[in-house]
């Protein structure tokens, strides 16, 4: 595999990827200066903000002020985790503290690599960063009722521009059987939700992450971890465990349209004629011979991992199906229907494809281990996928088991109120920028 997948081990740099100004006006909105400790009597309490918020490698700590959670305690608990929170309001810390108490057990382990959790109002996007060896978790994921709203930035995410020029759209969903499995909420108007409903989401975004960590920092691997250095440097050192580079020799991804056109999609690279000129059909075709759990996956080898890892454990856990499309652009972008919106390419449950599933099966069976669970899941759970119809609108292939004796018109221009328009509308963004984690 060619180096150029192994993206930056510094990654971005903190600031690109976290300074956000808010534009929500006159709401509670605090920045990162304002972070505290989640927990006043942890005892990393009095280190924690300076050195998860170190944005240059040499102002980090050292492993001997802030070790990793496994490092400094192998049978860690839930309230180790909490002990190593920040946040910039009260409610995100007892949010995050219900979904970490309601968390599949599987998930709690996975924690052990890293140094801390950021929460706070301005954290757009969330990321994890092997500098500090900590995650960041926007909080947009975390409220339920308007008084909380107001307390998460508005700030657009800086990538949401990136691919602009190119004519095609990347949808992405997750299903419960025929229904859907996330609602989505926004965050300019007076709705609420119920707890359950960030559940799923919460829990997609935390093992994506939380996949990054355990990809810098396995569990093998953090006996042998020298804490007189940084965590950059104590990784680096141990840089023979990290598992997505392994992955990249052993079962690659091999398609260099799809990894060129991540640059655009997902890292801002400027799009070339050819790219522009690329249609649907064209790119389903290269995913479809190819071993990418989602278009996500070709941004990097460390995001091939992450998304492999996500999405198998959403089904592992529960028994959530993601679908995956392909589709043209329709004309106006600011005004278009769902039956504009035509797959080129799609699958339902992508993960259960023999390409997509051996390299799934490397990663859980890296992260959680061999065992009769993981067979069963491969040979049984995992097993069910179904190839969307081309030329026919996402809704139309999304809804299929819905609407089997609708007629297409149920859906035309005629029949949709302004009301129901917007809201369809704003599900079909939810949909389309999902493909970034």
């Amino acid at each position: 595999m060619n180096s150029k997948w192994l993206g930056v081990f510094g990654l971005l740099t903190i600031a690109s990827l976290s300074s956000c100004s808010s534009s929500n006006s006159n709401n509670d909105i605090l920045d990162k200066s304002q972070l505290y400790a989640y927990r006043s009597t942890s005892e990393f309490a009095p280190v924690l903000k300076n050195c998860a918020l170190a944005e240059v490698i040499v102002d980090t700590c050292t492993l001997e002020t802030l070790p990793f959670i496994a490092q400094a305690n192998p049978d860690f608990t839930r309230s180790d985790i909490l002990d190593r929170l920040l946040v910039t309001h009260d409610w995100m810390g007892q949010r995050f503290e219900a979904l970490l108490n309601d968390a599949p057990d599987k998930m709690i382990p996975l924690f052990g690599s890293l140094t801390a959790i950021t929460i706070g109002s301005t954290v757009r996007p969330s990321f994890y960063w092997a500098g500090t060896g900590s995650i960041q978790l926007d909080p947009e994921g975390l409220w339920l009722s308007v008084e909380e709203k107001a307390n998460v930035s508005a700030e657009e995410d800086y990538r949401s521009g990136f691919g602009d020029g190119l004519q095609f759209w990347f949808f992405e969903t997750l299903r419960d059987g025929n229904q859907p499995a996330v609602t989505f909420y926004r965050l300019d108007d007076d709705s609420e939700r119920p707890y359950e409903d960030i559940k799923i989401p919460m829990y997609r975004l935390l093992y994506h992450e939380l996949a990054h960590a355990i990809d810098y920092l396995p569990a093998e691997s953090i006996p042998s971890l020298d804490a007189s250095l940084n965590p950059a440097e104590a990784l680096t050192v141990n840089g023979s465990y990290f598992l997505s580079p392994q992955l990249s020799q052993e079962i690659p991804l091999n398609s260099e349209v799809l990894y060129e056109l991540g640059q655009v999609s997902f890292r801002g690279n400027e799009a070339t004629d050819d790219q522009k000129s690329y249609e649907s059909e064209f790119l389903g075709a290269e995913m479809a011979s190819d071993g990418g759990a989602r278009y996500y996956a070709y941004s990097t080898i460390r995001e091939d991992f992450a998304t492999l890892f996500a999405v198998s454990m959403m089904k592992y856990d529960f028994d959530l199906d993601t679908y995956t499309a392909f589709v043209n652009k329709p004309a106006d972008l600011n005004n278009y229907y769902c039956d504009e919106l035509l797959v080129g390419w799609g699958q339902k449950n992508r993960l259960a494809d023999t390409l997509v599933e051996a390299r799934a099966r490397w990663v859980l069976e890296r992260v959680l281990g061999q065992s009769t669970q993981v067979d069963d899941f491969f040979s049984n759970n995992a097993k069910q996928f179904a190839m969307m119809d081309a030329g026919v609108d996402w809704c139309t292939n999304r809804d299929a088991g819905l609407l089997a004796d609708a007629a297409p018109s149920t859906r035309s221009k005629t029949v949709l109120t302004q009301e129901q328009k917007e809201s369809v509308m704003r599900q079909l963004e939810f949909e389309r920028r999902v493909r970034i984690h």
